[in-house]
């Protein structure tokens, strides 16, 4: 279910940039005989355009593949960041788009065998207690609100991990990540 859940999230924000932003879980059904997820409720959907979708989607492979320095410039051009932060807030910011793309992460984070095989372990996740633990020091050092996209964006994705750590999910999440990387990155570069 959880597999179903990261690959509908990829397709719909990368490729169809169309997405429902309420992670209430009564909001999918899973039909385990068809191995369909479907969506049952498009209250909270809305558009995301592709000059927002192609740099997260960069920002998020930077994280992944832990390029501090390219999470940092494109949190710049994606607004999070002003580039006149103190290096409190840039380290704070860059530590948190680092947590929430671990999933998404080298080995390291994973269990299993490794490389393609690996999966990550949802249930012994700590991102998002790691994520809510900077934002006092994001509210005190912040110079620019982030993009209006990343509120929706993020309450989804924060919901969407604690829903696979409840169900002690176990997911090839970089697997899966690096394939719509290469699916929709086109577009973003």
């Amino acid at each position: 279910v959880c597999e179903r859940l990261l690959e509908l999230t990829f397709r719909a924000l990368f490729g169809f940039r169309f997405l429902q932003t309420d992670p209430n879980w009564t909001n999918f059904l899973y039909e385990p005989e068809s191995d369909t997820l479907y969506l049952l409720d498009f209250g909270a959907a809305r558009e995301f355009h592709e000059e927002f979708t192609g740099p997260y989607l960069q920002l998020l492979r930077s994280a992944a593949e832990g390029d501090r320095a390219a999470v940092a410039d494109w949190s710049v051009r994606l607004g999070f960041l002003t580039g006149l932060e103190s290096e409190l807030m840039t380290s704070t910011h860059v530590d948190s788009v680092l947590a929430l793309a671990e999933p998404f992460t080298a080995p390291t984070a994973t269990v299993g065998a490794g490389g393609a095989d690996a999966v990550y372990d949802f249930g012994a996740q700590t991102v998002t207690g790691r994520v809510r633990a900077a934002i006092p020091v994001m509210l005190r050092e912040r110079l620019t609100p982030p993009p209006a996209e990343s509120y929706s964006l993020h309450r989804l994705l924060s919901g969407l991990f604690l829903l696979c750590a409840r169900l002690r999910a176990r997911v090839p999440a970089r697997r899966l990540f690096f394939a719509a990387c290469d699916e929709f990155g086109a577009a973003a570069r």
